[in-house]
């Protein structure tokens, strides 16, 4: 689970860090094969070399050998042609002939005053190097077999040399590359960084050019000049494109909303005065009621109809009609409007405001928030509940909650109650009055005005609140 979580994190970062944590990552890993391989090299080549040294001390030291008796041993020590051996330290070459069963024959004068060296004779007559450590120094050691005329083996000649400045070539090398890939890594993350931000700055300015274009500004396009042809460009047009297109598409729904509202408001206006005629004349109790019935129809109708067309009004806003706005002051005045209603269905109404909030806005669109907030809440809250609503403001914002005890909602009506038409699957909702457009016009009204509104509930038969987000702006 933790490494499930920290990949959702790195899921999380910016593309630029993303970039140039795989190409830092990438670098590290060539970086640290090529180190790998070449000190593995240098290691094999550095101890052949020694090697060959080992092997022509004992190319030196053969033919001063003598295999005549039982052991073999060395004819004098002034026949000897090297001695390199007489030498003491570091640099000295250590010599010794050693029996097949181990036995010390002979030795050369620089083992006086040393601790023993352990004897490790190859398990086959056959020359072997090894390397080894004698105290604390690193040894390298050459057994060479010292094979009869008959093909018997009679001993071993064993040369060792320190391979102390072989190991210190080696530990240079190793901390070098370590140095060279840490800091290589690091110049890649920052170079890597520099260079990702700069390939996605066009990407920073079309996501902020995205989040200025709003239903108020549908003719906004993103920009498309950054110097370069490439694909994030003609993505931008593309995008571009299509945004023309949609552009268009809300313009006729717009004109053809507006003129049907209009083409329908009037023919039912005129039907709602003949039905009205119609019931003052003498007719029977059966007539009144499908009248009084039909009235109702057209009356609702009526209401759907001016809720689309203020709706469509709202999204065709461009220049939006601003004053300085007392948000307690008129959420106290519009309260009081469905005072009747709500003692009619015996729901308490509270409002909760801190005093002297403003925003800049057109009263009587936050005047309509308020109403359809509010209406919505008186609604859906049974007799004996209540609905609180309280104004608070931060430095930026001005929230306006409504919170009602009431049906509540479930997550998934959450996500959609601010749609057009859009009505919860509940018998006890779907029941009563209403056309789905009250949260649509409220949304598109705060959206306008660069704010929001959202809905939450713990579910249903425990309530629900609403709350409309301004912009927070100062008295006139």
């Amino acid at each position: 689970m933790k490494r499930l979580s920290r990949f959702g994190h790195f899921r999380e970062w910016s593309i630029s860090t993303r970039l140039s944590l795989w190409y830092s990552l990438s670098i590290l890993i060539l970086l640290g094969a090529f180190a790998s391989i070449t000190y593995i090299n240098f290691h094999l080549s550095i101890h052949s070399d020694f090697d060959q040294h080992l092997r022509h001390e004992t190319n030196l030291l053969l033919p001063v050998l003598t295999l005549e008796s039982s052991d073999p041993r060395f004819e004098t020590a002034t026949a000897l042609n090297s001695t390199a051996y007489e030498t003491t330290g570091i640099y000295a070459t250590y010599i010794r002939l050693i029996s097949p069963d181990s036995r010390i024959l002979e030795s050369s004068p620089n083992f006086v005053d040393l601790e023993s060296l352990s004897i490790n004779l190859p398990g086959e007559p056959e020359e072997t190097t090894m390397s080894r450590e004698w105290g604390d120094t690193p040894l390298r050691t050459l057994y060479h077999p010292l094979i009869a005329q008959d093909g018997s083996l009679r001993g071993w000649l064993e040369v060792s040399g320190f391979e102390w400045t072989v190991h210190q070539q080696l530990d240079w090398l190793a901390r070098t590359y370590l140095v060279g890939i840490l800091v290589s890594t690091m110049l890649a993350f920052v170079g890597g960084y520099l260079l990702a931000r700069r390939a996605l700055r066009p990407v920073d300015e079309i996501t902020r050019a995205a989040k200025d274009i709003r239903a108020t500004d549908l003719g906004a396009r993103l920009p498309t000049r950054f110097g370069v042809n490439d694909e994030i460009t003609r993505l931008a047009e593309t995008i571009n494109d299509l945004l023309g297109r949609l552009e268009e598409s809300i313009k006729r729904e717009h004109r053809f909303i507006s003129n049907a509202t209009h083409e329908l408001l009037t023919p039912l206006t005129t039907l709602r005065g003949e039905l009205d005629l119609a019931r003052t004349e003498r007719v029977d109790q059966e007539t009144l009621e499908v009248l009084n019935l039909a009235l109702d129809d057209i009356d609702r109708m009526g209401h759907i109809i001016r809720s689309l067309l203020t709706l469509s009004r709202v999204e065709r806003l461009t220049s939006l009609p601003c004053e300085s706005v007392n948000v307690g002051a008129i959420c106290e005045e519009h309260l009081e409007r469905f005072r009747d209603r709500a003692e009619v269905d015996a729901v308490e109404m509270k409002l909760s405001s801190e005093p002297d909030i403003f925003i800049i806005a057109d009263p009587v669109h936050v005047g309509t928030v308020i109403d359809n907030l509010i209406d919505n809440a008186l609604k859906y809250t049974p007799r004996g509940g209540s609905v609180h609503i309280t104004v608070e403001a931060d430095r930026k914002d001005v929230r306006i909650s409504v919170e009602d005890t009431g049906h509540g909602f479930t997550t998934d009506t959450a996500e959609r109650m601010f749609d057009r038409f859009f009505r919860a699957d509940d018998t006890n909702i779907q029941t009563m009055s209403g056309s789905g457009l009250g949260l649509a016009i409220a949304r598109a009204i705060a959206r306008a005005y660069g704010g929001d509104i959202s809905g939450r509930s713990r579910g249903l038969g425990m309530g629900s609140t609403l709350e409309v987000v301004f912009p927070r702006g100062g008295p006139a």
